[in-house]
């Protein structure tokens, strides 16, 4: 049973207007437009003084570093973090909060970009532009030392981007971590629509707008922009959190079914009742997830569950 807190987060989060915004489409362009007035949030004061963090422009967009004031953990991962939003919703508050806390944890550095925004930009400039960013932290740190993740969109565009590495022959991160991951930007699973009315953030015709609106002409079946239609054999490691009362569950396990017929190495974490990117917010059950995935990236066995 969901703790009291996530169920109060759960009640809360619709009164902030997440659930309106995927669920009217007809009005996405005028919100998406309101958004970007808003000023993108920076880790707060509290990881400043445990972390250098630095800003710089790749490509011309922002990518933030964060290192362990104290130098990193001798053996530590770099996490490579694609934030979630539809892609057209910049990074958040919580997602700070997660990255920073896996990177103390961890004893690890992260490269987090602010990477370019739907419809803006669409899938055929943002994706080779994290390919290219990826490279270059691959050619520094090394590919091995690299844990890719992202939740949601951002889980997506890093499967993507895992996807394009192997097609290339390119050096591969050591794990992926994929944090309710949006894998078909066709919603073709048919048990969405089942789980739709106790999702209390997305709805299924506010994804397919957001998914149109990134494509920029690419067909919606197209593996960068559904890359649960992709190749998955010889992926690296890969953990996948889900919850019930979330649309996307219906992409991880069908993802993780994949893995699995694949003899692909993973871990599938199931949790009843949990919203989508309940795994970034402050409730015993996000804390839990983040330690599993630090388990995970630690080296800890890996192995089918939920």
């Amino acid at each position: 049973m969901p703790s009291l807190r996530a169920r109060l987060v759960e009640f809360a989060l619709p009164l902030l207007g997440i659930k309106r915004f995927f669920s009217q489409p007809d009005r996405l362009d005028e919100r998406i437009a309101k958004l970007r007035f808003r000023k993108s949030p920076r880790p707060r004061g509290k990881w400043h003084r445990l972390f250098a963090i630095e800003e710089t422009r790749f490509q011309g967009f922002p990518v933030l570093t964060l290192s362990p004031a104290g130098g990193a953990r001798e053996g530590a991962p770099h996490l490579f973090y694609l934030h979630g939003g539809g892609y057209v919703m910049g990074i958040a508050a919580i997602h700070w909060e997660a990255i920073a806390y896996l990177c103390e944890r961890l004893g690890a550095s992260a490269t987090v970009p602010i990477y370019p925004l739907a419809p803006e930009h669409k899938a055929g400039q943002t994706l080779p532009a994290m390919r290219a960013l990826y490279d270059a932290i691959a050619a520094t740190q090394g590919a091995r030392t690299v844990t890719m993740m992202g939740d949601s969109a951002g889980a997506g565009m890093a499967l993507a981007l895992v996807q394009d590495l192997l097609a290339s022959g390119a050096p591969m991160p050591s794990r992926l971590v994929l944090y309710s991951p949006w894998l078909d930007a066709t919603a073709s699973g048919e048990e969405q629509a089942a789980i739709e009315p106790q999702d209390c953030m997305l709805a299924i015709a506010g994804l397919e707008a957001c998914a149109l609106r990134y494509a920029g002409g690419l067909p919606l079946e197209d593996p960068r922009l559904s890359p649960l239609f992709g190749p998955i054999a010889d992926l690296p490691p890969t953990a996948i959190f889900a919850g019930t009362h979330d649309i996307l569950l219906v992409d991880a396990r069908r993802f993780a079914e994949k893995l699995a017929g694949s003899g692909t190495d993973h871990l599938y974490r199931e949790y009843d009742g949990m919203f989508p990117d309940w795994m970034l917010f402050p409730i015993p059950e996000g804390r839990q997830a983040l330690d599993e995935t630090i388990g995970f990236i630690s080296g800890a066995r890996v192995g089918e569950g939920s």
